[in-house]
């Protein structure tokens, strides 16, 4: 596993994504449900089927890191197209997947960095997100939490169907659609580095989402951009 001076030193070399903040929520603050409503389904029939598959190493042993953002508000993933050069200014063309909506009708955006070597994808794609110095990238911007969320990590384990993370800490968060954008960047995170379906978030093991005063509305659905 990369430790976290070394892994900050990649993401100043890489400088692929930055992030932080909070996006605009639409509605009240409480959670409502909004994967049920009418016309969401729908859209998403035409997306491929979770969970991502695990990310591959590369011959000389690199990979590259499956990392989530929060989308900006109103952004159609589709307006980039996946065969546009990358560009490290935007993280737009590197999007491989998305989450269903979630909490104030936000969305998570998996994109993919450049590759680097790490015996630990997991644990290197959460840290590499918490070792940010910035909070907002691109234009329109792509949010992270986790980088001013008051949390280490400590480590993943995966058993085959569901990775847990486990973090330290004491979790900051402005109100309730940060907080479930929080939670959702590091479950999402977490299952594209593994593959897995479900992912549970332990903050000294405790439930990051009974610390957060969410209550437990299973995985999201993750489609790929393909």
């Amino acid at each position: 596993m990369i430790s976290g001076p070394s892994l900050r030193a990649r993401v100043s070399a890489f400088a692929v994504l930055a992030l932080f903040g909070v996006a605009g929520c639409g509605g009240d603050s409480d959670d409502g449900d909004p994967e049920t409503e009418d016309g969401q389904e729908a859209a998403e029939d035409d997306f491929g089927d979770d969970p991502l598959p695990e990310p591959e190493f590369d011959d000389d042993e690199t990979v590259a890191l499956p990392i989530g953002l929060v989308s900006p508000a109103g952004y159609d993933w589709e307006i980039y197209d996946a065969d546009d050069p990358a560009r490290p200014d935007q993280p737009h063309n590197h999007q491989i997947a998305r989450t269903e909506m979630f909490g104030c009708e936000n969305y998570i955006s998996v994109m993919r960095t450049v590759p680097m070597v790490t015996d630990d994808p997991t644990t290197s794609a959460l840290e590499y997100l918490s070792s940010m110095d910035t909070s907002q990238h691109g234009d329109p911007a792509f949010l992270n939490p986790l980088a001013s969320s008051g949390l280490d990590v400590a480590g993943a384990e995966y058993d085959g169907e569901r990775v847990t993370v486990h973090m330290t800490g004491t979790p900051g968060s402005t109100d309730v659609c940060q907080s479930w954008q929080l939670l959702r960047q590091i479950e999402t995170t977490a299952r594209a580095a593994t593959g897995a379906r479900e992912a549970e978030v332990l903050v000294d093991e405790v439930p990051l989402s009974a610390q957060l005063g969410l209550e437990d509305r299973g995985p999201v659905t993750i489609h790929t951009l393909d």
